[in-house]
C-alpha cells in the first residue's frame, strides 16, 4: 500500500472519470502546469506555470510521502491569492476552459482542479500527468 495521498482516485469516486482528459483535447486549450518552476522549466509541455509548492517542498514531499497531502494543501492555502488571480487571469475570468497538469496527475493538479472548480472555472485534470506525455 502506498503512503501517498492519491487525490485523483478520491475525486473519481465523487466526480467520476470525466474530470480527466488527455493533452489533445482542443476544448481545453489553456493549459496550466502546477509543478514547481524548476520542474516546469525542465519539461515545458504546458503553456502556463502556477507552482503550488516550491522545489524544496517537493523534495521534502518525496522524502516524507505520508505528508504529501499536507504539504500540497499547505502550499495551496499559503499561495491561494496568487493561484486564484492566475487561474482567473488565464481563464479570462472564467471564459476559457483550462487543463491543469502536474507530474503524474495524482495530487497537485487534482488539488488545484478542486480550487478552480470552487472559483467557477471549467477545468479538467491532465490524465497521467506531464511526465506521461513528455516521454
Amino acid at each position: 500500500m502506498s503512503n501517498i495521498l492519491n487525490l485523483d482516485k478520491i475525486l473519481c469516486i465523487f466526480f467520476g472519470e470525466n474530470i480527466f482528459t488527455n493533452l489533445n483535447n482542443n476544448e481545453y486549450n489553456k493549459t496550466v502546469d502546477v509543478r514547481s518552476a524548476e520542474e516546469f522549466n525542465a519539461i515545458k509541455l504546458l503553456q502556463y506555470n502556477i507552482p503550488v509548492i516550491t522545489i524544496e517542498q517537493h523534495q521534502l514531499l518525496h522524502r516524507h510521502l505520508y505528508l504529501a497531502g499536507i504539504i500540497v494543501f499547505y502550499g495551496l492555502f499559503k499561495n491561494k491569492k496568487y493561484i486564484r488571480n492566475k487561474l482567473l487571469e488565464i481563464s479570462n475570468n472564467r471564459q476559457y476552459k483550462i487543463l491543469i497538469g502536474c507530474s503524474k496527475g495524482r495530487l497537485r493538479s487534482p488539488a488545484v482542479w478542486l480550487y478552480a472548480r470552487f472559483l467557477g472555472i471549467d477545468a479538467k485534470i491532465l490524465k497521467y500527468g506531464v511526465k506521461h506525455y513528455a516521454n
